[in-house]
């Protein structure tokens, strides 16, 4: 290939994954791709371009093969043994610390959140599920994520196996190793109850947007990326610590490689310094951007309602726009305004009843999958909480509504304060039409999680099912506040403004919900059981665009 035809590569490949690509390096370059156009029977570089830039199964299918070639995958146990005794010794033990206050003082079943964004095999999620476990003796009785991503998919669809040869363990203590893994003939396997408390999912910092609701990446503790920015360029490093910034949670925590983030403008971060590391505390008045919606929520004000307990008032956004002081309260609500109905919230407008099940975890609206699917572990001997669940949640998608309430309240019975049992049991509630009951639940689900934006979505949804409308559009806009990516509430609260007749408002949040459904991969899955994409759902978006600027234009 000539120079500029491999320019044009770089060009490309930086735009997509942000690696930085040296000189010295472009023969290599050279070589990695004629190695993938060999493998597709390419002849003509040209050509191969054009297939990298197409958007199309198998231009997304290339990109991964091609990723492989251009990403190092090298990792192992308790890397940089001085980040870990930091980590061990000081900003984990303050996160559980704050985290056991919280409970101690609301009620709350304490919460971690942990990303480690670019880990390869998934040895350093698995170091930090190790020192949690040390950490936190009632670990079973916390609600744990700890989140491991990567771009390159053949390494990350390997971690999940949990399966390490003798090299990864070569910082690791012997009786680390035994206590923890399992020796098979070449090659140790770290035991199932920590093998299951990792969550992994392949992930592009460059082009994937996050916070994101649907990958669960949101209202972060503390971020891990380290000995990633080192492949970066400079202006994607800074574009990547911005998102960063808005994933944490206000005094959320992103550690790095040593000098990985110099030079770089960190102005939504406090460097914290120690002798074995930097750290970098996200500020606790970091504003938010990427919510386009008109009036952000600062604090929403506390209802004397059945819906929930908020804050303490300071401001809450009016449809006009501008920013009440003070004064300003949810509209009153009692659990008289919500009669005994038929089950009218799964049968709202079309696409509402489509996007439900989707974003409440297992869904309002999801179709019964198929009876013969087993419930998972039929004897009732020794089974955990999370056990009872995933059966509670498996019976409510085969719509056996009575035992899934079943089942999650004995989950209850062996672990207070569980949020999805309650979450669970408020979705069956509402399925069925049984307003004040779900809502009570929702009210026991908030206590134990504050951030969840599950809640007030579905009780957003039934007050707008019972014309409530003022207070359907309040909890709206504090779940996009929560969370900007959570394309649904955009569509809800534009659906409301439709309804009303405010064309512009409307208009703005179709819109808004549009950019966010365009940088998905366009077959995301939207509904639970995969039958509307991301593209589909955007198609119906844009097409009540069409109609309401018509309207517009009418008028």
């Amino acid at each position: 290939m000539n120079d500029s035809l491999i320019q044009l590569f770089i060009n490309l490949i930086t735009t997509e994954i942000g690696v930085r690509i040296r000189f010295q390096e472009r023969e290599s370059l050279s070589h990695k791709i004629m190695t993938r156009m060999r493998e597709k029977n390419i002849a003509e570089p040209e050509k191969y371009y054009k297939l990298l830039t197409a958007k199309s199964f198998e231009s997304k299918n290339e990109w991964a093969e091609l990723i492989v070639l251009l990403t190092t995958s090298e990792s192992y146990f308790m890397r940089d043994k001085g980040q870990f005794d930091l980590l061990k010794k000081v900003i984990l033990p303050e996160l559980i610390e704050q985290k056991r206050d919280l409970h101690k003082t609301f009620g709350m079943q304490p919460t971690l959140r942990i990303w480690s964004a670019g880990c390869s095999t998934g040895e350093e999620p698995y170091s930090l599920a190790i020192v949690l476990k040390q950490l936190i003796p009632d670990w079973e009785q916390w609600k744990i994520l700890i989140l491991g991503t990567d771009i390159n998919e053949k390494v990350i669809n390997k971690a999940p196996q949990g399966v390490y040869s003798h090299w990864s363990f070569r910082l690791v203590e012997p009786q680390i190793q035994k206590q923890y893994f399992h020796q098979r003939q070449d090659d140790w396997q770290i035991n199932q109850e920590l093998r299951q408390s990792v969550t992994f999912s392949c992930v592009n910092l460059i082009t994937d947007e996050f916070p994101n609701i649907y990958q669960n990446i949101y209202n972060i503790d503390l971020i891990l990326c380290r000995n990633v920015f080192v492949y970066f360029e400079h202006k994607y490093i800074s574009m990547v610590l911005k998102k960063f910034s808005n994933t944490l949670r206000p005094g959320g925590y992103l550690m790095t490689g040593h000098a990985e983030v110099y030079g770089q403008i960190m102005n939504e971060f406090q460097p914290k310094i120690f002798p074995e590391s930097v750290v970098y505390q996200r500020r606790d008045a970091v504003p938010e951007e990427g919510c386009q919606i008109e009036s952000r929520v600062a604090t929403v004000g506390q209802a004397n309602s059945a819906f929930r307990e908020f804050p303490k008032p300071d401001t809450v956004g009016d449809d006009s726009g501008e920013l009440l002081t003070g004064k300003t309260r949810l509209p009153s609500v009692t659990n008289n305004n919500f009669p005994e109905m038929p089950p009218v919230l799964t049968i709202s407008n079309p696409l509402g009843k489509m996007l439900r099940s989707r974003y409440l975890e297992d869904g309002l609206g999801s179709k019964a999958v198929s009876v013969t699917q087993k419930i998972i572990a039929e004897n009732t001997q020794n089974k955990t909480p999370q056990m009872l669940i995933l059966e509670a949640k498996q019976l409510f998608k085969n719509q056996a509504y009575a035992e899934a309430i079943n089942k999650a309240q004995e989950s209850i019975d062996l672990q207070g304060h569980n949020f999805d049992a309650y979450f669970l049991i408020a979705q069956v509630q509402a399925n069925a039409g049984n307003y004040s009951q779900a809502i009570e639940y929702c009210n026991r689900a908030k206590k134990v999680d504050p951030t969840s934006v599950f809640t007030d979505f579905l009780q957003a949804q039934i007050a707008e099912e019972q014309g409530q409308l003022e207070t359907a559009k309040i909890l709206l806009k504090r779940t996009i506040y929560m969370c900007p990516s959570f394309v649904s509430a955009y569509i809800e609260l534009g659906n409301i403004y439709k309804k009303e007749g405010q064309v512009k408002r409307a208009i703005k949040m179709y819109n808004s919900s549009c950019e966010i459904l365009k940088a998905l991969p366009q077959h995301t899955p939207i509904d639970s059981q995969g039958k509307m994409t991301a593209n589909q759902v955007l198609v119906d978006v844009q097409k009540k665009l069409l109609r309401l600027y018509s309207k517009e234009t009418v008028h």
